[in-house]
């Protein structure tokens, strides 16, 4: 059976106005008993092969970049003593935002040199977490489709820290209050129009 999804197509920044806006279509295969596979991780867990498999998420994001950085450099940063808070709605295996989350730290910290900053990551419950921690924490290499090595911007002491959660944003994923710049790149197809 197929059925056709249309979706809101979105690209929020949650500490600016929203930058683009347009629909979706797609259409889904759904199983015999009806029941349809929203995600599945690519290769096993751990791998990382998601960020190995793709070109399009590294385009898309660096077309976003220059949009993201602007942004980075007007927002109010936190107080004194109060982490920089970014998240990345719809991360995979965070491989593929991991440069663009090393030049906001940098730019975060030209402007508060040594600003600590909570690198949070979002995807859904299934998701392929532990590439997540491998690229975020250093531990597993990322090259980007272009051969580049991208860097971790985490060490151990450096006050860049990273958390996860399998809560996906379709609902409330972070307390109130608790995002200072948010991104979603190649996940926008899973956004409702409800």
């Amino acid at each position: 059976m197929k059925f056709t999804i249309l979706r809101s197509l979105l690209l929020l920044l949650l500490s600016s106005p929203v930058l683009s806006i347009g629909v979706l279509v797609a259409e889904v295969d759904a199983a015999s008993d009806g029941r349809v596979t929203l995600h599945a991780p690519v290769g096993e867990d751990g791998e990382g092969l998601y960020t190995a498999s793709t070109k399009g998420c590294f385009d898309v994001i660096s077309a976003a970049s220059p949009l993201v950085l602007s942004s980075m450099s007007s927002i109010p940063l936190p107080p004194p003593g109060v982490a920089l808070r970014v998240s990345d709605y719809g991360t995979a295996d965070a491989g593929t935002s991991l440069g663009l989350m090393s030049s906001v730290v940098d730019a975060a910290r030209s402007r508060s040199p040594g600003i600590e900053v909570v690198l949070q990551y979002e995807d859904q419950k299934d998701n392929e977490w532990r590439s997540v921690f491998n690229h975020a924490l250093g531990h597993k290499p990322v090259t980007d489709a272009y051969g580049n090595v991208l860097a971790s911007p985490y060490s151990p002491g450096g006050g860049v820290y990273v958390s996860a959660t399998g809560v996906g944003f379709h609902e409330q994923c972070y307390p109130s209050a608790s995002v200072d710049l948010g991104m979603s790149f190649t996940a926008m197809h899973w956004l409702s129009t409800g």
